[in-house]
């Protein structure tokens, strides 16, 4: 089952599938260190268009500015 991006639409891919530039700058987001790396690369996951992040649960992790304003 695919998951969109209840921001703008894109299916969601896991954290580990993202780019490796794009996956360690989220990495080193203060803004996103709530939950450690290896955490996040096993559950959670994300949208690559607009970089909305989401838990395993379900449950947004980050939201980006973007989406936000």
């Amino acid at each position: 089952m695919t998951q969109s991006c209840p921001a703008c639409g894109t299916d969601v891919v896991p954290f580990t599938e993202l780019s490796e530039s794009v996956r360690d700058r989220l990495e080193a987001d203060p803004e996103r260190q709530r939950q450690s790396v290896p955490h996040r690369r096993e559950k959670h996951t994300v949208c690559p268009a607009c970089e909305f992040e989401i838990h395993g649960c379900g449950q947004p992790y980050a939201i980006p500015e973007s989406v936000i304003g």
